[in-house]
């Protein structure tokens, strides 16, 4: 289980790489492209295929819904 520690400085080590990145010119759309990339990359290889699908569904239709 992730403590609150760990997720503070893996959360300020995130903000930090993406200002540097933004300051440097770089596109938020790239930076939160690579980002959300990399993070489902990290679901699909640590979780159970089933659940992860689950998961990929439910952001799937989360993203199509109408504000």
């Amino acid at each position: 289980m992730i403590d609150d520690e760990d997720f503070t400085e893996v959360q300020a080590t995130y903000r930090k790489l993406t200002s540097d990145l933004l300051l440097s010119g770089v596109s938020p759309l790239l930076i939160a492209g690579v980002m959300t990339a990399s993070g489902l990359r990290l679901y699909k290889n640590h979780m159970v295929r089933e659940e992860f699908l689950q998961m990929l569904e439910v952001i799937y239709e989360e993203a199509l819904k109408d504000d």
